[in-house]
């Protein structure tokens, strides 16, 4: 389990590094808390910083998915597949999504 130090750690090392890779766990940690809008501005400077990465649209997808902006979840996951076809996480997001929105022969591609 992640704690508040953790995820002050995670944010010091962004801090000093914002190029860093660490925004990608620290999002993540930070969206399992509920802390949304923060999760939030992390992922999308990462995304920014890192925009051909699969995992940090991925992660955008996720927090994007928990603040019920369901389009932009999906255009996030179908990025991410774009760049990095079978990535696991992003299919099981996107079909996921599209069985909850009854698009079920579409979800099991």
């Amino acid at each position: 389990m992640i704690e508040a130090d953790d995820i002050r750690l995670m944010s010091e090392a962004l801090a000093a590094d914002p190029g860093s890779l660490v925004f990608l766990a620290l999002g993540e940690a930070l969206r399992r808390k509920a802390q949304l809008d923060l999760a939030w501005r992390v992922a999308t400077r990462g995304l920014e910083r890192h925009p051909k990465r699969a995992d940090a649209h991925d992660l955008v997808a996720r927090i994007a998915a928990d603040r019920s902006d369901f389009a932009r979840a999906r255009s996030e996951w179908e990025t991410a597949l774009v760049l990095s076809p079978g990535h696991p996480s992003a299919q099981k997001g996107l079909g996921f999504l599209l069985f909850q929105q009854g698009s079920i022969a579409e979800a099991e591609q």
